[in-house]
């Protein structure tokens, strides 16, 4: 049996043992194996000099994770291959600017990190032809192909458009984002759809060519996706990310990528709940 003195030593060195280890840590996952698709800046993409992938999602997650007591094995995979990497076992998580939808939520579920939404787009030099949305009516719209947009857009001419006894607009499927502000630029396009998390980094690399139309006539959570089966890993993230929000670092890497405020969320949840 113990003496008083032998119990007040294995209470200090408990209390030693909990104070150097982090907070989050899962002892089951010391490396996080994290599925991205290196191809939407800010978010992530690669370094034209370095060939690193770098952006917003990559440097918070490498926070989150070290708030786990966990580092990093970033998986670069093709978009269609996110989520059958989590399926396979490849990936942990995927992080990778994906939205949370009814869909993705049969299989996965979301943390969320960021809010999102998808703005009407045209250059500065059209701001007398287009000054706003109600110009759009009849107009060419580029926006990427099988994209969640597609059917909000559809929407928004009808009920702007159509309803009104205006021509509807005329949708130009494109390959992605960047290809939307390619067939704008060429003047293929009166306006392009492009995601508000997008707009401020561009304008700092492109000289405020491009000027948003309204507000958001889509909106959605970004979310760090992880298996369905597994809600212990997910709360696990969800109180990492929290602490990064309460120390700062969330509101500097914001800045750092010129992300607007009114993306940034008050608290993490998880498929859209606390």
């Amino acid at each position: 049996m113990l003496s008083k003195t032998g119990l007040a030593i294995c209470a200090f060195a408990s209390a030693l043992i909990v104070a150097v280890t982090p907070i989050y840590a899962q002892a089951t996952k010391t490396t996080i194996n994290a599925a991205t698709t290196p191809a939407f800046a800010p978010l992530e993409y690669k370094d034209p000099t370095s060939g690193k992938v770098i952006g917003f999602d990559i440097d918070l997650f490498e926070v989150v994770a070290k708030k786990m007591g966990a580092k990093v094995n970033w998986v670069e995979t093709d978009w269609q291959q996110l989520t059958n990497s989590i399926k396979t076992k490849r990936a942990d998580v995927v992080v990778a600017g994906m939205s949370d939808t009814p869909q993705l939520r049969e299989t996965l579920s979301f943390v969320h990190y960021l809010n999102n939404g998808a703005s009407f787009v045209t250059l500065r030099s059209n701001a007398t032809q287009i000054p706003d949305t109600n110009a759009l009516c009849g107009k060419r719209i580029a926006n990427m192909r099988n994209s969640l947009t597609a059917r909000a857009l559809t929407q928004w001419s009808d009920n702007n458009c159509t309803k009104a006894g205006k021509p509807a607009v005329t949708v130009l499927e494109t390959q992605g984002t960047a290809d939307s502000r390619l067939q704008l630029n060429q003047n293929r396009a009166d306006a392009a759809v492009q995601l508000t998390v997008q707009m401020g980094y561009q304008n700092t690399i492109e000289e405020n060519r491009y000027i948003v139309l309204g507000e958001p006539f889509f909106n959605a959570a970004f979310g760090i996706a992880f298996s369905k089966d597994d809600p212990q890993f997910g709360e696990t993230i969800k109180n990492a990310l929290a602490a990064v929000i309460a120390d700062g670092t969330y509101q500097e890497l914001l800045r750092k990528w010129s992300l607007p405020d009114n993306l940034a969320i008050k608290q993490p949840m998880i498929n859209g709940q606390p």
